[in-house]
This record gives C-alpha cells, sequence and structure tokens, in this order.
C-alpha cells in the first residue's frame, strides 16, 4: 500500500481528489510514467508517418502500434486521474454506507487496513508483483450520505495506475448503495 501520509480528509472531499504528503520517489515515479507512456503515445505516429517508408507494405502491424498508442494515452489518463475521488450519493447515512462497503469488501476477500472514522481503506493482492506488499487499496472516504472512492496501486518499480477495476467497483458501490 502507498503511503497516505498526513491524508487531509476535509481537503480531499473539498478538492475532489485525495490530498496527501507525497515523498519524492512518488513525484519521480509520476513523471517517469508519463515520459515513458508519452513515447509509447508519439512512437507509433514517427513510425507510420516516417517520409522515407515504402507506404505500399502497410501491413497489420501498423496498426497494432496505433492500438498500443492508444493504451499509452489511457495509462497516461488514468495516472493523472488516479488520486480523483469518484462521489457516490447514498440513500443510507454514513454508518449505513460504512456497514456495507465492509460486507462487500470482506465479501470479495480485499484485506482490511484502516477502518477508522470516516475513511475505510481496503487492500487487494496485486498479481503483477513478485512481492505480496505491493498491493491494490480501495480508498473510501464516508461523509454524511456521500462515498468518495478511489483505487491507487503500488508495484515494486513503477506505480502504473488502476486501470479498469474502479469502474467494477464503482458500479458495485452506486448499486449497492442504491438498493431498497
Amino acid at each position: 500500500m502507498r503511503s497516505l501520509k498526513n491524508l487531509n480528509i476535509k481537503k480531499s472531499i473539498e478538492l475532489n481528489k485525495l490530498v496527501y504528503s507525497e515523498n519524492w520517489f512518488d513525484k519521480f515515479d509520476t513523471v517517469t510514467i508519463y515520459l515513458f507512456f508519452s513515447s509509447g503515445f508519439i512512437i507509433p505516429f514517427l513510425v507510420y508517418f516516417d517520409p522515407y517508408r515504402d507506404y505500399s507494405k502497410t501491413g497489420i502491424e501498423f496498426y497494432l502500434l496505433f492500438i498500443f498508442s492508444l493504451f499509452c494515452a489511457f495509462t497516461i489518463y488514468r495516472k493523472a486521474t488516479e488520486k480523483r475521488l469518484t462521489k457516490i450519493v447514498s440513500k443510507y447515512n454514513a454508518e449505513e454506507n460504512k456497514l456495507l462497503i465492509n460486507q462487500y469488501c470482506e465479501k470479495k476477500g480485499f484485506e482490511k487496513q484502516r477502518n477508522s472514522g470516516n475513511v475505510i481503506i481496503y487492500n487487494s493482492l496485486n498479481y503483477l508483483a513478485i512481492n505480496p506488499i505491493f498491493q491494490t487499496s480501495r480508498i473510501f472516504i464516508l461523509y454524511k450520505n456521500e462515498i468518495y472512492l478511489t483505487m491507487i496501486k503500488e508495484n515494486q518499480k513503477m506505480n502504473i495506475p488502476v486501470l479498469f477495476s474502479q469502474i467494477s467497483l464503482r458500479k458495485d458501490i452506486k448499486k449497492l448503495c442504491q438498493q431498497s
């Protein structure tokens, strides 16, 4: 789990993003990901629009490069919005929401890391990590009948953002909090 040192809950809710003290490695990691995936986004265009290339021999590999380019662009977008909180308005109060989230996460087999006040953090094993200390964290901030959630991941080399699983988490929690 990435260190969420000095997590400011009130400011996080106001700005609609996680506000905490980042260390120098997190900032370096973000810049590294931006540089790496930006080059992955730009290189296919440079290869395809090479003025010395024989356009009669364009094969499927050039189109696969563009799919790779789209993947790189999506990764850059997800890294830029990684700390953004998704707001879900529930029909329940904060205590009932806390109970529902705890039941949901325990049912899914996530490991409870923090459950104090209005912050709930559950971790799960990051399947691509070699070491089990590198995990994906689901962070929930409860305020009145609102739930703010996000997912962040920690890896051994680069902290690649969560690409798609935050969508299913958001849908599950929204469905859970709107049930009768």
